[in-house]
């Protein structure tokens, strides 16, 4: 997630990244790609790297809000309009980069330039490109690598293996001219029971930074309670879509870090559990 005028430090971490066997750590990998992405920005003819950044570009307009980010950043200045330079760099850089949102100025102008996400390793690899007039005909440049990397999610974070049955309550929608929800259901099926675990046990943790501007869904979502029998206690609970396209997700009581709602989630347990709700 992109969002304007938020500061990036050089790198933010968030949840440690587990070892395997010598395997680099998901937050290596993020500092090895973006040390790569740093590289494939095309230095404009006549260009000078900077030792310090000007004091326009000090902070980035345009950063990712990620709890897992590394920000590599270069500073240059070269000759041209700002517009025209950053028009130069985006003709000329390699073609594997997809232009994406862009802000105008002045002061300054920026570019995103993104490459895919690695599934499951890396979720976000962006170039960030802003310049600004420096005076006499030049232009000063901020480039920005931000690569997002996907931690692990915890042992801990799961579905019991003694879940039992499940309840899913729709929750109620924030729009007043929204019909009542309609009852809850409880599924005692094992089969069902272990899909719907498994379908919250894939989610990946959430790496959106508390600084996201996110604003509750309008729809309630649904809302998922593990138990090992009726009336019993609730081994653990999942409910979502929250700010952000989060799953709250508790288990024993205790709040867990939150998980990433995909687009194919609630029509999954919706499809599982043979309910014909529209949310």
């Amino acid at each position: 997630m992109g969002v304007a005028g938020c500061a990036a430090t050089h790198t933010t971490t968030g949840p440690a990244a587990s070892r395997t066997a010598g395997a680099p750590t998901g937050r290596e990998r993020a500092v090895a790609e973006a040390a790569a992405i740093l590289r494939a920005f095309v230095v404009p003819p006549g260009g000078q790297r900077l030792p310090t950044a000007p004091g326009v570009l000090k902070v980035p307009s345009s950063t990712l809000v990620s709890t897992t980010l590394v920000d590599d950043v270069s500073f240059w200045r070269a000759p041209g309009q700002p517009q025209a330079v950053l028009a130069w760099e985006q003709a000329h850089l390699p073609r594997r980069f997809t232009p994406e949102d862009a802000d105008f100025g002045p002061p300054s102008w920026d570019r995103t330039f993104s490459l895919l996400p690695v599934p499951g390793v890396l979720n976000a690899r962006d170039l960030v490109v802003e310049v600004t007039a420096a005076g006499h005909g030049q232009t000063a440049i901020r480039v920005d690598a931000q690569v997002s990397w996907q931690p692990p999610r915890p042992a801990l974070e799961r579905v019991p293996p003694g879940a039992r049955i499940v309840t899913i309550t729709r929750r109620p929608s924030l729009d007043p001219h929204a019909g009542r929800p309609p009852a809850p259901v409880t599924i005692t099926d094992p089969a069902v029971v272990r899909r719907l675990a498994a379908l919250v046990d894939g989610l990946q943790l959430s790496t959106i930074g508390p600084a996201a501007p996110c604003p509750l869904p309008p729809g309630g979502g649904i809302q998922l309670t593990f138990r090992a029998r009726t009336g019993g206690p609730p081994l653990a609970v999942a409910q979502g879509p929250a700010a952000c396209g989060t799953v709250q997700f508790s288990a024993g009581g205790q709040p867990q870090p939150a998980l990433q709602i995909t687009d194919s989630f609630i029509p999954q347990v919706l499809k599982a559990a043979d309910l014909n709700w529209k949310i």
